[in-house]
């Protein structure tokens, strides 16, 4: 709401008319709402300053009044409606337990409209769009001030006794769902920690001498959650497994605070600041969103590092293996590139040629995927994350770990382009002695080769697009690991009684194996085909150019175009340079997009510090500048 910095108000008129709360009738549902809605909206259209001072002088002109008895009472009446328990036990915790619900409920809220006064506090309060600054000045107000509230607003013991129960109750059934019991290591509903905690919160709010036992229960409660994180951590993590465990937490502590208010402790006076928060948190939708995905994100950073580390070469025996994977990979794609030309000279409608290059690029990434070939354009999105680890563990040198990882794709991406480019006029030339041409047109040749030409074309934005669509594909891939873990998928199909009667315990072992160890890439790779195939056609229907500029493929449609140029009698030394140059910087934007998102991400999903980042780009930045061979080639200090 608009800050207003200037009241109008005459020198004998009194700032809110007290006199006509009066003669509303205590039976009026919608009289005495409407006037506490709208003496609440006009303290909070003042600026903190100005709305104590003026708190002060309402709270006097109730005192000087010669009814000052009856106008607290009625507005003790007021404050004491049954729905005020809905204010103490909700106010700032989610209303779903699932967050997809939650997310949906909080957008309705934004857009549908209320009887913000039908006689439910809860939904007056709600309405009034609190913000954080104003429970920042409820917090602030002087001590006078809230005795003098607080006798009017503090919840009776019977409010307190039913909001504990609620809370407790709702803790119980979120806490004994079956997908969160089988998270604990014995999933006995009976050992839970919350298996009878609404009669041990009953107990505490009855008597003040059951409180200790309350206070035991919570940490053991607390400890049942830090399990069950540490063991997310773990396996595998899921945003609503999060959502809830955020949410069990925040009715532990709202439980806590209501006792404390029932048995006047000390820190009792920063409930109210807290229920003034609570309405302003909980109409935010990205808050939600952050809390609860931020877990998910760290584990999904996490299983993509474990997939990273394996695209770092160790010692020589690995350089060989990866070097020949990567020239059999760039062989493959010559292949793919082959059959793109295929498809689009023969098939013409729109769909269909998505779907024809889909499924020629996935067949083609998933072949890679089963001989264990490298695709220099993969790595970076996990290797990203596996620097970040590098970051996190003291004991590991993090730039040596960058040199590892930045020789390694030094690597590979040499062995794809020479495999891709000599393969591609290796069947080129085959393709010529059969059909007596090129297997390209001249003007398919002729675009083949400009389209790269770096200042002539959108090949460096293209680049980078392609470069985005790398780093989705790294998320499908993190995603995947994660689902897998977390649902034991491997283990399940194993140990399956179903499946070993109908496949075999042979088979199903060999299943669960692919499960484990290449669902994950599998179903990246998949990803990566249709958006590769898919959405360049989808946005050239709406008319907006896109292409795809992926450096492997690029340098395979190269090899067709230069070659086809050359046996044409039209190739120039000038388009070979800068074709060349065009594959270089695509090369140089697919890894440097990719790389760089990736470890924005693994940064934010693991909580390290802006200045630490900033910190380690400088060294990263200074150690190429002195020594840039040693980030290109192995065994240079």
């Amino acid at each position: 709401m608009p800050a207003t910095t200037t009241i109008p108000k005459k020198a004998d008129e009194p700032m809110i008319d007290i006199d006509a709360f009066l003669a509303l009738s205590a039976g009026d549902s919608r009289g005495q709402p409407v006037w506490v809605y709208n003496c609440l909206e006009w303290f909070l259209r003042l600026p903190p300053p100005l709305r104590t001072e003026r708190l002060v002088e309402f709270t006097s002109d109730i005192d000087k009044h010669p009814r000052r008895e009856d106008i607290r009472r009625l507005l003790r009446e007021f404050w004491s409606h049954h729905s005020y328990i809905r204010v103490i036990s909700e106010a700032g915790l989610p209303d779903e337990v699932f967050l997809l619900r939650e997310l949906l409920g909080r957008a309705l809220r934004h857009l549908l409209p209320v009887d913000e006064v039908r006689g439910d506090l809860y939904v007056l309060l709600d309405s009034l769009n609190l913000r954080e600054t104003d429970a920042q000045w409820v917090a602030s107000l002087p001590d006078p001030l809230v005795d003098w509230w607080g006798d009017i607003l503090r919840p009776s013991s019977a409010s307190i006794l039913a909001s504990c129960s609620l809370l407790a109750m709702r803790a119980t059934h979120v806490a004994l769902s079956r997908d969160f019991l089988a998270l604990a290591e014995d999933e006995d509903v009976t050992k839970s920690s919350f298996f009878d905690l609404a009669a041990v919160v009953e107990r505490a709010s009855q008597a003040e001498a059951a409180v200790p036992e309350w206070e035991a229960r919570r940490r053991l409660c607390g400890d049942q959650l830090l399990e069950t994180t540490v063991l997310l951590e773990k396996t595998g993590s899921s945003a609503g497994l999060v959502y809830r465990v955020r949410l069990l937490r925040s009715l532990l502590w709202r439980i806590q605070q209501l006792l404390n208010l029932q048995w006047r402790k000390p820190d009792s006076r920063q409930f109210a600041p807290s229920i003034v928060h609570g309405f302003a948190y909980q109409r935010k939708i990205a808050s939600v969103v952050s809390a609860s995905t931020r877990r998910l994100a760290r584990s999904v950073v996490e299983k993509t590092g474990r997939v990273g580390s394996h695209y770092i070469a160790k010692n020589a025996a690995q350089w060989k293996k990866m070097g020949w994977g990567a020239i059999v990979a760039g062989l493959i794609t010559s292949f793919t590139a082959l059959f793109k030309y295929s498809i689009s000279s023969l098939v013409h409608a729109p769909l269909l040629v998505a779907v024809g290059h889909s499924l020629n690029y996935v067949a083609s990434f998933l072949a890679m995927q089963a001989g264990g070939f490298l695709l220099a354009s993969k790595m970076p999105a996990a290797t990203a994350s596996t620097l970040v680890d590098a970051m996190e563990d003291p004991a590991k040198d993090h730039m040596l770990s960058l040199q590892a990882i930045s020789q390694t794709q030094t690597l590979v991406t040499m062995g794809n382009l020479v495999g891709a480019v000599a393969t591609s006029i290796a069947i080129d030339r085959i393709w010529n002695l059969i059909a007596g041409q090129p297997f390209l047109t001249p003007e398919e040749a002729e675009h083949g080769v400009h389209m790269l030409f770096p200042l002539h074309s959108l090949t460096i934005p293209f680049a980078v697009i392609t470069g985005v669509f790398l780093w989705v594909s790294s998320l499908a891939t993190g995603w995947t690991a994660n689902y897998v873990a977390i649902t034991r998928l491997g283990p399940s199909i194993a140990n399956s009684l179903r499946i070993r009667r109908r496949l075999g315990m042979a088979r199903a072992n060999t299943i669960a194996h692919w499960v484990e160890h290449h669902a994950a890439g599998s179903v990246g790779y998949v990803a990566l085909g249709c958006l590769l195939g898919a959405v360049p056609i989808v946005f050239t229907l709406f008319g907006i150019p896109l292409e795809v500029r992926h450096v492997t493929l690029a340098a395979a449609s190269l090899g067709y175009a230069l070659d086809a140029r050359r046996l044409q009698g039209t190739l120039g030394l000038s388009e070979i340079a800068l074709s060349f140059t065009g594959i270089f910087l695509v090369g140089i934007l697919n890894i440097v997009t990719s790389f760089a998102m990736s470890f924005l991400l693994a940064i934010r999903a693991r909580d390290i510090g802006e200045s630490e980042a900033r910190r380690f780009l400088r060294e990263v930045a200074s150690e190429v500048a002195s020594r840039p061979v040693t980030f290109l080639l192995p065994g240079f200090k």
